[in-house]
């Protein structure tokens, strides 16, 4: 049982080590920021995809206390 052990730790290791060395290229390292930026912009749109206009009021459906519809039916979050 400990020869499995040692052998899962060792391909853990290896697997880490080799990802380690992956960040180290520069086309990596170039993704990872484009991914940090357009998951930014993502967030972004998403705040104010999350408001609606009511009685010349903006308001936010995420706060919006909903008794009758719940994420799982199909007409949520429909205009």
């Amino acid at each position: 049982m400990t020869d499995d052990d040692n052998t899962a730790s060792k391909n853990y290791n290896k697997r880490i080590a080799e990802e380690l060395a992956e960040l180290d290229d520069p086309v990596v390292k170039a993704q990872l920021q484009l991914d940090r930026w357009w998951q930014a912009q993502r967030d972004f749109e998403e705040e104010f995809d999350d408001l609606y206009e009511c009685g010349g009021y903006l308001e936010r459906w995420s706060q919006t206390p909903s008794y009758t519809k719940s994420k799982r039916d199909r007409d949520w979050r429909i205009r």
